[in-house]
């Protein structure tokens, strides 16, 4: 049974699984150099990235790649009430455990293929065990490495910087024990 292709397939599969992550704990204000994606009100789930150059309750200021020129970066000013979201990344995941689970489940389904195939035929020089190992093995292995190299971005959201509250703050209530007509004794 030849099988080039299938591992090709996981390979394919495998880099497509690592995408970013968002953690739900919010990050502190990063810092000027530190990389940060948003979105616009106008399309919330739409990340554009770049670098911090400055962050205040106005304006969002960042250095990004210029179109069509990778060495060249572009500064960009985004009025921070057109804003959505603000995440910063706090960090970088490895994808092997996921690598190693889905390239095991990928050897499996090959291994069984194998195994049907030398149950079927009588003169097979390979049993179903042998069979099953030959394809389990290399699909953990394989898995676990392309899911080690492969590393998904790990952001954390950033509360937006705000001018100052946005209605006056309600009083406290307090409690009192009420009589005849809503005097208090």
């Amino acid at each position: 049974m030849h099988t080039t292709p299938l591992w090709g397939a996981l390979a394919l599969g495998l880099t497509a699984c690592a995408s970013s992550r968002v953690v739900t704990s919010p990050a502190p204000v990063p810092a000027a150099g530190s990389d940060i994606r948003y979105a616009l009100r106008s399309a919330p789930y739409q990340f554009a990235s770049g670098r911090l150059i400055s962050l205040d309750a106005d304006t969002l200021t960042f250095e990004r790649r210029a179109r069509g020129e990778p060495a060249a970066l572009a500064t960009d000013h985004v009025p921070m009430d057109s804003i959505a979201q603000l995440q910063a990344l706090v960090g970088r995941h490895s994808n092997a455990v996921r690598g190693t689970l889905i390239g095991g489940g990928i050897g499996l389904v090959i291994g069984g293929l194998c195994a049907i195939k030398a149950n079927e035929d009588e003169m097979s020089m390979y049993s179903s065990g042998s069979c099953m190992v030959s394809g389990l093995v290399p699909g953990v292995l394989t898995g676990a490495l392309i899911g080690a190299l492969s590393r998904t971005d790990v952001w954390a959201p950033v509360p937006l910087p705000t001018t100052g509250p946005s209605e006056p703050p309600t009083p406290p209530v307090t409690a009192a024990a009420e009589t005849d007509g809503g005097m208090a004794q």
